[in-house]
């Protein structure tokens, strides 16, 4: 069995948003904290990541579209 380390990139908008929007209890602080909260997220990616995902809003590629092209790819 092998394993894959997936980034995931986004961006401060555009998290704001999703978590807005999702209005999940866990999420209070963060919004409460933004500031203090985006502070603590890096935008580099950590070595070893197999395969980076654009998640940000206007990415050209949906989320859906670079997801089954990364699995696709992953598992052949």
């Amino acid at each position: 069995m092998e394993i894959a380390a997936l980034w995931i990139n986004s961006d401060l908008g555009t998290m704001h948003e999703y978590i807005e929007t999702r209005d999940a209890p866990r999420d209070r602080w963060k919004l409460s904290h933004w500031d203090e909260y985006a502070s603590t997220l890096t935008e580099d990616p950590p070595p070893g990541v197999t395969a980076t995902i654009d998640n940000r809003l206007g990415a050209a590629v949906s989320l859906a579209d670079q997801t089954r092209a990364t699995l696709r790819r992953l598992l052949n």
